[in-house]
This record gives C-alpha cells, structure tokens and sequence, in this order.
C-alpha cells in the first residue's frame, strides 16, 4: 500500500503536506506529494523541542532539495503539555472562583482511586489554595443574575492577582455554561490590566455541568497556555527562519488539527497530541484495508500507547482522567504504559529484574548510540541479541556500539543476577513483552473483547520488534505491519482534518425542551461553527457536521451519548421514543463537532477520527437491560420499567417478597448466537 494512499484529499486541495511528529528519542518526518512520500527521522531534543523542527527542515532541503514553497500545510504532533503535566513544570497560575468556592480544587469529588486504600494521597492541585481567589457574584441554576458582579470586585481580584504575580489565570464561576457574561467581564478586566498574563475562562473551555471537573480543566489550559503559547512561537520562528511559510496546524487529543492560534488559546486539547496522530493513522489504513478490527500499538523510545478500533472506529471519551485530575476534553482511549525502547532495566533492591517506566531518553539515551549512556535499555538488549543491524541504524546515519551495549547489559544485569549477557537480555526482553501484554489486554480482554478478533497493527520505532511476541502472548488474530512503521504517526498527522468540537448544555426534561428547543440550541451552535470556519479557513472546503446527545434519567448521573438525528429536529416524533415518559428523561448537554475535510470531494465521503462527534448522555446500560427484562409478580411483562430507582416507575416500592418474586418470575434471558458471544477469562485464568 502507497502511504499518499492514507492522504488523497490532501493533494486534492493543495500542494505538498508535511507532517513532524516529534517523539521522546527521534523526531519523525513525512512529506506528501503528488510524486510520493518522502521520509525521515532526525533526532529530538528535549532541552529545546523545536530546533528538532528546524532541523529535519533542514535535511529536506539540504538533502533532497526539496522546495519548500511547495508545502501547503504543516501538521504538528508533540508530547509537550503531556510532559509539564508529568513533571509538574507550570507558571504560577492562579484561579477565580465564586465567592464560597475557593477549595473546589483541594475537595475534589468523593470519588476515591482505591475503595479500600486508607493511605491514598490525592492528586497535588494544578493551583494551590493561596493562589485561588473569590469573587462576589453568583448566576443561578436557570442562568439568571442573582448576585451582580460589581467594579469594586473586579478591581480586587485584579489587585490580588498582580500581587501574586501570576502568569496564567484561570475564571470558573458557578454556572457560567449557562450564563457567561460574568466571566467575560472579569475576562476583560483582567486582560486589561495585566496584559502579559494569559486568561481562560470555562465556559469556553468546558461549557458542561460539573463544577469539578470543569474547574480542573479550565485551571489545567490555564498553567498550560503561557507555555503551548511559547511552543508555537519558537515552531513559528524556527520554520520560518529555514524558508518554510506553510501554515502550523497542531493534532488534538480528538484526532484532527487546529490552527496556531487555537492551540495557544487550547492547550488542553493537544496533551494527547503525539499518541492520538497513529490511532487517526490506523483508522485511514482501516478504511483502506479489509482489516475493520485493530489492536494499535505504538512503541516508541519512553512508552506504549495502545488503542482499539472497532468496526473502523476509535472509542473516543469526552471524560477522562490525567494523573488523578479530571479532563473534559474529547481524546481517544488510549492506554499507555511506561515501557519504549529507551526504557532502563535494573535490579532492584530485592533482587528482581524490572524494565521502565524510567527511560534514558534523547540523551544519552541508550547505552548503544554512544551518547554517554551506561544503563541498560531494551533497545541495548535487542543490540546484545543481534536483532538491530548496527551499519544500517536510522538509515546508516548512525551505528550503534554494540559493545557499549554489552557492557550495559552485563555490569547492570548479569552479574548481579549471576547469568550470561545474552540471557540478562532476552529477560528484558521478556519483562517488557509481559508489561506490554497486560496494556492489550486493558483495552481489549478488560472491555469484554476477544483478541482473537483484532488484527495487533505494530508501529513506532520500535513496535514491530515486539509485534509478534505480544501477539503471541494475547493470542490475537494476526499482526498487519503498515508500511513504513516508523513514521506511522507522522503519517497520521499529514491525513488529518481541521476540526472543532462544540458544546451546549441544557439541563432540562425533554417535555420542557421539546424540539423547538433542541432545534434553536444546534441553530446557534451552526452558526458558531460557521463564523469559525469563514474567519480560519480557506474557501472550498467540503465541510462535515456530526451531532450527538448526551442523555440522562432525572435524578441520575450516568450518561450515554448517542447519535442525534440529522436534518431538521421539528417534525420528528424522536422525544416520544425515549422510555415510558419524556418527563422522566433529562438532557445533559448537545454537542456539535464540526469536521473540516481538507477535499474538494463531498462532504460525507470519507470519515475522520474516531470522533464521531455530539455528545448525549443516555441511559445507563443497568436500566436498559432492566427495560428490556422487567416482569411483575404474575409473571407478565410489567412494561418499561426500572427495578433500581423510583425515577422510572421501579418496584422500589414494593416490598422486598415481592421484589425478589419479580426476580424469579423473571423468564430466562436467551444466549446469544455463539458468533456473537464475546470472550472473557474465567476466575481461575491467569
């Protein structure tokens, strides 16, 4: 398969696209055109992320004389908001809150990581309580104005954020998803006085109900801005300064790109920028092969990252969590574990061999690139066991000092467990093979899916050296390597659309909404879109719209999104359809992804990311199958009734003989066809 294959749209609206997708140990280039795919890797650099930029700009034009006025567009993915989260490298920020709210960060939720862990530490606060300030105001629950903003507030605040000498302020008032006009006003105040300082308000981050999670996002964009902001000049300055003028789009969590501007304003939306560029890779190949089914993983030089697609499709969460802290933002499912090519082995103090999560990174990096390292790394052991050709590494730009590795292997593995060089290596082998094993298994095996079903699609620089071990291991159907495996991602970011996600909730029963209402919620939402899209983006795009709904039952907190109809809502006899009674169903929140596909083909021709794009919380999936199931005492079907809450006509109320007669009167539920059924391990598997 041609890799311009992943990408015809592109070429059908411009000239050349270039994607850089810069990783822990190499940077990777793809350049797509209508002659080809040329690739290559130059090696990262951390210290300074966007000279590795600037330097396979470089080789492009130096070595292949390439003309870099032909490039049309270049796409961006980086690990660097994922990286300050981690290492907690982030500007003073401080937080507004409204007045009586102030430890919304410290209380959390009573939600706990370990049920029955009495020594579990919560997550430290992106801001810390002393940088956390009220403000007297307040917006009711129906958006109206209960307590004004005053000037003499907003000169306070302002006041108390110039002596903190922040850089980055975060605004999250009580239902400002609703109303927004506070926020606004404080907004403006405070970029008028303190221009430097970067303000990010919630009801354009996370316009959603909770006041917790949306609090931690917009205090998370917050701290991330002034330094997302800071990236995106240094790749503004460093591509400009090598003659390139394409213009910078960055990959979002969600699978498409957005320009320059939006990241520095949306920093939150790429921390998954670097990993969600090879799951849209892997879902381009799906769509053009017969394989439907896949396992992603992605193997690079400090982690994993491992994704299913099912049915041509990435899961794609709208609620997820980042090192204990809640995130709304749409991002694919990726599991990642801590274990690449450049992941350390060591001994530990009990005498066990253990492989990661620390990695030796760009530099030194592994022991066998010369580079100063001397600790042992699963790339060192891959170069002991023969299984790398040191003249030809990285296209025989560089060698590796087999020996070097050796060394590595033997003071740091082998003779303290007292065994041969080769056998300490094929043991890291071993252990990172397992470690990789237990994170398909999370995705596939944890979620009621059959390996055995998926097709494990290896990439990354060091994937398809561990492909088929781990396939072996978890017993999946096959392994399909792409073509060239390691700029996979890269080639992810070269076929990747422009595309905008947007939110409105109404926290209403539907008899209240009623069609009309939804009908004036995506009227707006459109027109949002369409005011964006005329600003940003050039004419003759083929523009795609999905919708979804999150629904709920009153008095519920789960929610299940579901597709929206598309066309007009009025007219539709769709609220009837839902349970027994519009009254009892609520609506959490409408949301409308707008897709951009670079293509002068229709729009709908092609599909884009997993995303499939507008939010709706539905049922739980308890009640539907109590839905489906309930039977009262005489053994009839009682209707579409609920046994768990009183909200849906349950047997709540009855007493608890009866109830547990409703329960054995309950006719056998049918198996489903042997086709059908999904595998799962028993108690006693290991």
């Amino acid at each position: 398969m041609d890799l311009r294959d992943l990408s015809t749209e592109l070429r059908d609206l411009m000239n050349d696209v270039l994607g850089i997708d810069i990783g822990g140990t190499f940077t990777d280039i793809i350049l797509i055109s209508r002659d080809g795919a040329l690739v290559e890797k130059v090696p990262s650099t951390p210290d300074a992320p966007a000279r590795a930029i600037a330097d396979g700009i470089r080789v492009l034009r130096d070595r292949h004389g390439v003309d870099l006025s032909s490039i049309g567009l270049f796409c961006h993915g980086s690990t660097v908001a994922t990286n300050a989260l981690l290492e907690g490298k982030l500007p003073r920020t401080g937080l507004v809150v409204t007045a009586g709210f102030r430890d919304v960060l410290e209380i959390g939720s009573m939600m706990r990581p370990s049920l029955f862990d009495l020594r579990v530490s919560k997550p430290v606060p992106i801001v810390p309580r002393q940088r956390v300030f009220e403000v007297a105001e307040r917006i009711d629950r129906e958006g109206r104005v209960d307590l004004p903003l005053t000037e003499a507030e907003i000169a306070r605040v302002v006041a108390d954020l110039r002596e903190a000498q922040v850089e980055a302020v975060a605004v999250c008032l009580l239902f400002s998803f609703y109303n927004p006009a506070h926020e606004r006003a404080l907004a403006a105040a405070i970029a008028a006085a303190l221009p430097d300082v970067s303000v990010t308000v919630s009801s354009e981050v996370a316009p959603e109900i909770n006041e917790y999670p949306r609090a931690s996002t917009t205090a998370i964009s917050a701290a991330l801005t002034p330094l997302v902001a800071r990236y995106v000049s240094q790749i503004g300055g460093s591509t400009a300064s090598e003659g390139l003028a394409a213009p910078l789009y960055v990959m979002q969590s969600s699978g498409g790109v957005m320009t320059a501007e939006e990241t520095a304003a949306n920093a939150h939306r790429m921390i998954l920028s670097g990993p969600a560029a090879g799951v849209l890779a892997a879902q381009r190949l799906a769509e053009q092969s017969g394989y439907r089914d896949m396992i992603t993983f992605d193997m690079g030089g400090t982690s994993t990252d491992i994704c299913l697609i099912k049915d041509g499709r990435a899961d794609l969460e709208r609620e997820s969590m980042f090192e204990g802290r809640p995130l709304l933002v749409p991002q694919f499912a990726i599991h990642t574990i801590g274990a690449g090519g450049g992941s350390l082995a060591r001994v530990d103090a009990a005498g066990l061999l253990r492989v990661g999560p620390e990695s030796a990174g760009a530099m030194p990096g592994p022991a066998c690139y010369g580079r100063g390292g001397t600790r042992p790394t699963v790339t060192d052991a891959h170069a002991v066991l023969g299984r790398i050709d040191p003249d030809r590494f990285l296209g025989g730009d560089m060698r590796l000092d087999v020996e070097a590795a050796r060394l590595a292997v033997q003071t740091g593995i082998a003779d303290p467990l007292g065994m041969s060089v080769e056998e300490a290596a094929q043991g890291v082998l071993d252990i990172a093979d397992a470690a990789m094993a237990r994170g398909v298994r999370v995705v596939s095996v944890n979620k009621g899916y059959d390996p055995r079903d998926f097709a494990l699609v290896p990439f990354g620089g060091a994937g398809g050296m561990h492909a088929l071990t781990v396939g072996a291991i978890v017993e999946v159907g096959r392994v399909v390597v792409p073509p060239r495996p390691g700029i996979f991602s890269a080639v992810g970011l070269a076929s990747s659309d422009v595309k905008y996600d947007f939110i409105r909730t109404i926290e209403r029963p539907l008899d209240q909404v009623g069609a009309g209402g939804v009908a004036a919620v995506l009227s707006e939402l459109e027109q949002e879109a369409s005011a964006r899209l005329a600003a940003r983006l050039p004419a003759g795009v083929a523009v795609e719209m999905r919708r979804t709904a999150r629904l709920r039952y009153v008095m519920q907190d789960n929610k299940v999104e579901l597709p929206f109809p598309e066309g007009p809502v009025e007219g539709r006899p769709w609220p009837r359809s839902w349970p027994n009674s519009t009254k009892r169903t609520a609506f959490s929140s409408v949301t409308t992804t707008l897709k951009v596909v670079w293509s002068s083909s229709p729009s709908g021709s092609r599909h884009s990311g997993g995303s499939g794009a507008v939010a709706c919380r539905a049922t739980p999936p308890r009640h539907r199958r109590s839905r489906r199931a309930a039977v009262s005492i005489s053994g009839r079907r009682a209707g579409p009734r609920c046994r768990f809450c009183d909200v849906c006509r349950c047997l709540r109320a009855r007493p608890s003989s009866a109830l547990r007669s409703s329960r054995s009167a309950r006719p056998p539920s049918s198996s489903p066809p042997a086709s059908r059924r999904r595998w799962m391990p028993t108690a006693t598997s290991s």
